[in-house]
């Protein structure tokens, strides 16, 4: 039995090494859950005492600083549009025990977070200034007419007719 030797690293390392890191899709781009820690913990609330023997409440943690997905500017714009909700490490924590299955309770937060991240990603529409159309401007000048006779009838008052 003769083992034959192959030249270089195993083909696992170089396919991982060949991964770019390229931009996200922020229309329809989701995180990897190989970058996704998730963790089953105990939920709260109501539930009698079936609550207090199943972990259905799922949290789910990602390092915004540790993604491959996203690039050096992406990174930047998260954090700036998401600050707020930022831990310390760097990470976005969802969690979700709105379902009784942790399966869901897992899709449900993942969607939350995809959402969040492509929200956040997603580039603002410059405004396009338009003109007033010409009935507009006609109706405007109508009302300010009415409210400059309404104020010229304060001033001279009226005449009553009897």
């Amino acid at each position: 039995m003769s083992k034959e030797f192959r030249e270089g690293p195993p083909p696992e390392i170089t396919q991982e090494c060949k991964r770019s890191t390229k931009e996200f899709d922020w229309e329809k781009g989701e995180i990897p859950t190989e970058e996704i820690q998730v963790k089953a913990i105990r939920g709260g609330g109501p539930g009698g005492q079936a609550i207090n023997t199943t972990s259905n409440n799922m949290e789910i943690r990602w390092c915004i600083d540790t993604s491959k997905t996203l690039s050096e500017e992406q990174k930047n714009l998260l954090r700036q549009k998401v600050a707020s909700q930022l831990t310390r490490a760097d990470e976005l924590i969802f969690t979700c025990q709105s379902e009784r299955s942790q399966r869901q309770n897992k899709q449900e937060a993942m969607d939350r977070l995809n959402h969040l991240v492509r929200d956040a990603l997603t580039p603002e529409k410059e405004r396009v200034e338009t003109k007033k159309s010409k009935g507009m401007k006609k109706r405007e000048q109508q009302d300010r007419q009415k409210e400059q006779q309404k104020k010229k009838e304060r001033r001279i008052g009226r005449i009553w007719e009897s």
